[in-house]
């Protein structure tokens, strides 16, 4: 072999090592994501829909129940979800009636809002962390 074909070997099999990530390394740049997607769910859902007299010895309020991990069932491939546990009441269901409306009531979209206003966010948390653990790699 010459040395330009070993210089380029070696180049390759340096980028395909940080190009190809792990699950974990994967997890960790998409929960950097579910992170700040969380914190802005929980800041448009009491800024929408708190009301301090309301009682939370028995059940949470709908902005303390969101939780970041992975759905029950699906492969581990590295993503990470966001949605509601379910230990004391349908948070999800909840937050779909006052999000969508029912007949009675109309919705406000507070959720599909703060979706869409976090968008970028979530992007430059994630590329951040992205960046971080390519470094890591690199060295």
């Amino acid at each position: 072999m010459s040395d330009y074909e070993d210089q380029m070997n070696s180049m390759l099999d340096q980028m395909g090592g940080m190009v190809n990530l792990t699950v974990e390394e994967r997890e960790e740049v998409t929960k950097s994501g579910a992170d700040v997607l969380k914190k802005e769910l929980e800041t448009a859902t009491r800024t929408n829909h708190f009301n301090p007299n309301r009682r939370t010895d028995k059940m949470k309020h709908l902005a303390d129940s969101y939780k970041i991990g992975q759905l029950d069932g699906d492969v581990e491939d590295g993503s990470t979800s966001v949605g509601f546990e379910k230990k004391d009441a349908n948070h999800a269901r909840i937050a779909r009636f006052l999000n969508d409306g029912t007949v009675k009531m109309k919705g406000d979209s507070f959720y599909d809002k703060a979706v869409v206003a976090s968008r970028s966010k979530v992007e430059n948390a994630m590329q951040d962390k992205l960046a971080k653990v390519q470094q890591r790699k690199a060295r």
